[in-house]
């Protein structure tokens, strides 16, 4: 089995990296596959990386898009002042995606750590 790749070489199922070279051996068997009517799997690009940090304006932008935010500010207010949760919500400047607050968060709003993962990578993208 072969699989496209982002370049012009070819990746065999056993890892090999086949060149774009009609000369090859490895590029003429592939040749011959594709002859006898076997497609090649696509090139899936791999996903993006998590961000380690975004932009409060980017996690705002992103949550209030996401229809988080105002559930957000609802629980923030049910908190004393003096909770951490609260203050770092309040105050911090940038989100960081191994803080334990911004995690109680996600936890409050049921959200699974691939979701969070996703919405920092949308944060990400946000510019003001």
């Amino acid at each position: 089995m072969y699989s496209l790749t982002n370049s012009t070489c070819i990746l065999r199922s056993d890892g090999w990296l086949i060149p774009d070279d009609p000369a090859h051996p490895f590029y003429q068997e592939y040749l011959a596959w594709l002859a006898e009517g076997n497609t090649p799997e696509p090139y899936v690009p791999p996903p993006p990386p998590i961000p380690a940090t975004v932009t409060r304006f980017q996690a705002l932008a992103t949550l209030a898009a996401g229809g988080y935010l105002d559930t957000v500010h609802a629980y923030i207010d049910t908190l004393p002042r003096s909770n951490i949760t609260r203050l770092a919500w309040e105050n911090a400047a940038d989100w960081e995606r191994t803080s334990p607050t911004l995690n109680a968060l996600a936890t409050m709003l049921n959200l699974t750590s691939a979701e969070v993962d996703d919405l920092f990578v949308a944060a990400s993208q946000v510019s003001a």
